[in-house]
């Protein structure tokens, strides 16, 4: 076994050698061209023809995925010249893409909320959702009810223990429970938001199949606005019945209603509303479930207490506590704003069928963004015809080029819509790919987030990552399935360098510098726990 291993790595290792001879000899001429390409790409290559076993994947196709600087504007004006002649079954797609990324596109401020879908509809009078703890209408739990954080009880991942003394943090676990759980595909999409948030996920409900698991932070009154957006997401959309709701907050801001929580925008439109209708109990209410006008006051920078006392927003207390209370084993810890394809799910364990995976494997999305005012994409047909149009470009290209810019994606976008999910390649999260921050399907034993970083000072995932390199985690990349970010593409604003932004620069700089020694310790703290670890791990 030591010989064989030995030859297979030689091997590479000449394969490799005489590839770059000749790039270095010859012009790329065709045959060159696909000489060289087989040469470096061929056991990557095979993964995808054949699909697995997933165990089996040797170094050679992890190296093979460390692929070379990639022109990504080169390729997307490839792309956009060969869309006059589509594939076929893609036409549809082009045609639903180049409505909306043209003159028939619709309104921009339409799509800039979530719910926009429901202009239309209005609350019933029915709940899909089963609250806890007596709300809506109150908020009552006992001291025992309320737990501490995962990461706070560690160091085993299935240590959570009752009261969380000691704690900054408290969670009360399933204040809205899911239904029907039991009949859902067994993957569960962990999900996160502040309470001005919250009314993002009536958008993962309507498009992902199997159960969502939502950590809200609601920090005092923040509660007030998070459970009325809740409950009007209950009354509008069903897909609310596969989602379970957790809510944090600080030990010293305990979460409560009030009716002076939320002064205006919803106690005034609830209150129009009752008015109207005692006026004219026949007459419809006055604001349907889209709500993009509370939304946008919920958002403004005195829209909840957070924002009002300044407060950091513990993202990796709510991605932990998300995770932990998922109801299946296989999870996908997401953002609210990120949509996933059309039945990534379902497609997802049909891929798995018959392969059981090892617990250090993880399966990646490729992250996209689409323009305001352009619809998000279902399939991966309607990601490319978005992107040929350029009205879409891969997550943060603007803003962190290298945190969502994934091995291999070259690859993706010049391969057709599979009308499946199945795996493209295969690579580890190592240099040159070290701050790269993939968003992945795994599973409530990964290791946890680092719940000292906030969301202020960014980089929060990248703790995590580390130490599944230091796990030596393989990434499987997937083809045809993503996700979408709404709305609109991130750009760095010119206002960043004014003077007018100083104020808000120097916090921002403050959470910085926090989010940094954390991650100068913790990945001092990792590399003592795995002195034998991957070189090729850096921090």
């Amino acid at each position: 076994m030591l010989l064989l291993a030995t030859v297979r790595r030689r091997s590479h290792r000449c394969r490799w050698a005489f590839a770059l001879l000749l790039g270095g000899l010859v012009s790329c001429s065709l045959p060159i061209c696909l000489l060289r390409y087989f040469l470096l790409l061929g056991p990557q290559q095979q993964l995808a023809r054949n699909g697995g076993p997933f165990d089996d994947l040797d170094d050679e196709a992890v190296a093979a995925a460390a692929m070379a600087a990639e022109d990504y504007s080169q390729l997307l004006a490839r792309i956009a010249a060969d869309a006059t002649a589509p594939r076929a079954g893609s036409a549809a797609a082009a045609s639903s893409i180049a409505s909306t990324s043209s003159g028939a596109r619709p309104a921009a401020a339409a799509l800039q909320y979530a719910g926009a879908y429901m202009a239309e509809r209005y609350p019933g009078n029915v709940s899909y959702c089963s609250w806890q703890y007596d709300l809506p209408e109150n908020l009552n739990y006992q001291e025992h009810q309320l737990l501490g954080s995962p990461g706070a009880t560690r160091p085993s991942a299935t240590q959570y223990s009752a009261n969380g003394t000691g704690r900054q943090y408290l969670v009360l676990p399933n204040a809205v429970k899911a239904q029907g759980v039991d009949d859902l595909p067994e993957l569960t999409l962990c999900s996160h938001a502040t309470a001005d948030q919250v009314y993002d996920v009536v958008e993962l409900a309507r498009r992902w199949e199997g159960p969502i698991s939502l950590a809200v932070f609601v920090p005092s009154t923040d509660a007030a606005l998070a459970v009325d957006f809740l409950e009007r997401a209950c009354r509008c959309e069903p897909a609310m019945i596969r989602v379970s709701v957790h809510l944090i907050f600080p030990r010293n801001r305990p979460a409560k209603l009030s009716s002076s929580a939320v002064t205006t925008p919803f106690n005034q439109l609830i209150a129009n509303d009752s008015a109207s209708n005692a006026a004219d109990p026949t007459e419809q209410s006055l604001s349907s479930c889209s709500i993009g006008e509370i939304q946008a006051s919920a958002s403004s920078a005195n829209g909840t207490e957070r924002r009002r006392s300044g407060l950091a927003y513990p993202i990796n207390v709510a991605r932990n506590v998300a995770r932990h209370f998922a109801p299946t084993e296989r999870v996908l810890v997401s953002d609210v704003e990120l949509l996933p394809s059309q039945a990534l799910a379902s497609r997802f364990l049909d891929m798995l069928r018959y392969r059981v995976p090892k617990r250090t494997v993880a399966f990646v999305l490729p992250v996209f963004e689409v323009e305001l005012g352009v619809r998000p994409p279902k399939n991966k047909a309607e990601l490319l015809a978005a992107l040929r149009s350029d009205a879409a470009v891969y997550f943060h290209r603007f803003l962190c080029p290298h945190c969502q810019r994934f091995p291999g994606l070259m690859r993706w976008i010049l391969r057709p819509d599979p009308g499946k999910v199945r795996p493209l390649i295969i690579t580890k999260r190592e240099y040159p790919h070290h701050r790269w921050e993939p968003i992945f399907i795994g599973t409530k034993y990964d290791p946890l987030y680092t719940e000292e970083m906030s969301w202020e000072g960014r980089q929060d995932k990248m703790t995590q990552m580390f130490e599944m390199c230091l796990q030596n985690y393989r990434l499987i990349i997937l083809d045809g399935a993503f996700l979408v970010h709404q709305p609109g593409i991130k750009r760095k604003s010119a206002e960043d360098a004014t003077a007018g932004t100083a104020v808000v620069d120097e916090q921002q700089q403050a959470f910085q510098r926090e989010n940094s020694k954390i991650y100068q310790r913790v990945t001092h703290r990792l590399l003592k726990r795995y002195p034998a670890a991957n070189r090729r791990c850096r921090p």
